[in-house]
């Protein structure tokens, strides 16, 4: 045979290759190699280098690019036309502008470093003499006022202790940020000018400020001071004029989801999916109390990534031909589920073709063979398909509701059957100490291999059934008595909540309120923000009725709720 002759048979060969899908790529699925793939996933994407993989940093970039090359590496093709990426923006921390001013007594100090503008605070100055209030603390139930007998107090910059003695946490039952938010309320009642926090405790102990917080942004100047400005206004006993400046700016972030597809021609798809961002050096969800640290998560979530790639492989190398896939990793879920929520709502893909939806957050960490799975009320097939398949030595617990705190949430609202695979929350979570070291890759591993014998066999069944489920009520906050059963918007940034999704048969729904509506007032008590509304919730208890002011299309409308 000619050399021209052999070149030209390899040539068809190739091509009818690539007409016929076949995967030219393959991999060994032998136990050991499996947990090597795992291995190399979890402690790259954990790796310093990657400094936490924060959504919109460089971080995240390094992540999406090596999340693509694997994609690659199995000869998967991009979703989203000739792109593995998928861009978009999201509402982050806000930004010192050019007016932020600490003075005191002639002694300029510089932001960042000796005082912190909190996102609490309007753009706006004052000059004024201070007065000190110690906890600005108000509650009847427990008697307490730190405003009573004091006078004068009109226009001047009240000096606040930031922390609250721990007796009252407790007592309470409040986080430090709410402790926050509700003195700044008390405060606002007797008219100050300014509102300067500080810590009065010890040098070293000063909190952590950031500017990632969506807060209702009001008409003073809002900031926390460091142990040396306190010291200097205790030597000067408060008899002095304070000069207290605050400007923000609020920046917008890219995120990028990333994503592969591997098309056999069928009429539905399904979706394996998985957030690839963390906290970066941590934020205010770590639960980390010291310095800012690289957040590596290990477990939250690249251990979900591998999980999301090993499928890939596998189902690559496979003859499953009944549905298509699409292997997806979300940015910023961290930050409110912004990722898959823009994946949803987007164009990129008919959300009407996909037939159900595995999301891989946190499979790192099984302990005792335990397994969560959340949202197995979705559809009807999950009452069967998971107990036909699951490994006899496993101990699964299922939770019904298909909303919850990781992307599933996403497909769920849009009536996709959809499972969270979890293995629980840990002492490590959200902390610099969920490190690639402490995964438990056998675990893992038998969690992949419990999902794909489902896959199998869901690959020769018709569309799944998808369900509505209830609201799960651990979801409420432990303070709150009440739910109104909505998800919030949480890329608004106008005055108010706006509703991205009424929850069918919760008080909303019965009373009247749509997706997109706007809610500004419960009762007489003003919706300014999240946080505003949350509060506002703990004024009501089962049984009472209640008008909800909204805004809908600019038209304001009075709907009555009963809790």
């Amino acid at each position: 045979m000619t050399v021209k002759s052999k070149i030209i048979i390899v040539a068809f060969l190739f091509f009818i290759v690539d007409v016929l899908n076949v995967r030219a790529v393959y991999f060994d699925f032998s136990e050991n190699s499996i947990i090597e793939r795992l291995q190399k996933d979890i402690s790259t994407l954990a790796s310093e280098e990657m400094e936490g993989r924060e959504a919109g940093t460089p971080g995240e970039e390094m992540a999406v690019n090596y999340i693509r090359d694997r994609f690659r590496e199995i000869s998967l093709q991009p979703l989203f036309e000739d792109s593995y990426f998928q861009n978009f923006f999201f509402p982050g921390e806000w930004k010192y502008a050019q007016n932020n001013t600490l003075i005191i007594n002639h002694t300029e100090y510089v932001p960042g470093e000796d005082f912190f503008p909190m996102t609490e605070s309007g753009d706006t100055s004052v000059t004024q003499k201070p007065v000190y209030v110690n906890y600005g603390f108000k509650n009847d139930t427990l008697k307490l006022n730190d405003f009573h007998g004091m006078e004068n107090l009109d226009g001047k910059i009240f000096v606040v202790e930031y922390y609250l003695p721990d007796t009252l946490y407790e007592k309470l039952d409040i986080s430090v940020n709410k402790s926050i938010w509700l003195r700044i309320e008390t405060a606002l009642d007797y008219n100050p000018g300014g509102i300067l926090f500080v810590n009065s405790t010890q040098p070293g102990n000063d909190p952590t400020i950031f500017l990632r917080r969506f807060a209702e942004r009001g008409n003073i100047p809002v900031a926390f001071a460091g142990y040396n400005v306190y010291e200097h206004l205790e030597n000067k006993g408060f008899d002095t004029e304070i000069t207290l400046s605050v400007e923000l700016m609020r920046e917008m972030y890219r995120g990028i989801n990333v994503a592969a597809c591997l098309d056999n021609g069928a009429a539905t798809t399904v979706v394996i999916g998985a957030h690839h961002d963390h906290l970066g050096y941590g934020g205010p969800t770590s639960r980390h109390t010291g310095k800012p640290e690289i957040h590596p998560g290990a477990d939250d979530n690249a251990s979900g990534v591998a999980g999301v790639l090993e499928t890939a492989r596998y189902i690559s190398n496979q003859n499953r031909t009944g549905n298509n896939y699409i292997f997806i990793t979300f940015s910023a879920e961290e930050k409110g589920l912004f990722g898959s929520r823009h994946f949803t709502e987007s164009d990129a893909y008919d959300m009407e073709k996909i037939n159900y939806m595995f999301n891989f957050d946190m499979i790192g960490r099984m302990k005792d063979n335990n397994l969560i799975m959340i949202g197995t009320g979705t559809s009807p097939k999950w009452e069967t398909i998971i107990p036909e398949n699951q490994p006899e030595h496993f101990n699964i617990r299922t939770v019904a509701s298909g909303i919850g705190g990781s992307d599933h949430t996403s497909f769920y609202l849009k009536n996709i059957p959809a499972i969270f695979f979890f293995t629980g929350i840990h002492d490590d979570y959200h902390k610099p100490g969920d490190t690639h070291d402490k995964i438990n890759y056998e675990g893992q591993k038998q969690i992949l291999q419990f999902a794909w014998k489902m896959i199998e066999q869901l690959d020769q069944s018709d569309k799944l059934a998808f369900t509505e489920t209830p609201v799960d009520p651990s979801r409420r906050q432990r303070t709150e008595s009440v739910t109104m059963g909505i998800m919030p918007d949480h890329a608004f940034d106008g005055k108010g909540l706006k509703v991205h999704k009424v929850i069918n048969g919760q008080p909303a729904h019965n009373g009247g309120v749509e997706d997109g509506d706007i809610i500004i007032a419960l009762d007489d008590h003003k919706i300014k923000e999240i946080y505003s509304y949350m509060r506002a919730l703990e004024n009501f208890q089962e049984g009472d009725v209640v008008i909800v002011t909204i805004l809908r299309n600019e038209e304001k409308i009075e709907i009555e709720i009963k809790f």
